[in-house]
């Protein structure tokens, strides 16, 4: 099953590390990114930051 975006509803594509815009906002602590194939929306998949 692929997954889907949330937004729209759209296919997303999981996009590979070297294709991460450079110098973009990409957040640290990002393990992996998808592009939504119906409405170019980014997902970025993240480790939450915990602070106490």
């Amino acid at each position: 099953m692929d997954p889907i975006c949330p937004s729209c509803g759209g296919t997303l594509c999981r996009l590979p590390e070297d294709q991460w815009p450079e110098g973009g906002p990409v957040p640290e602590g990002t393990v992996e990114m998808y592009l939504c194939e119906r409405t170019n929306h980014r997902i970025i998949v993240a480790v939450p930051e915990i602070s106490a």
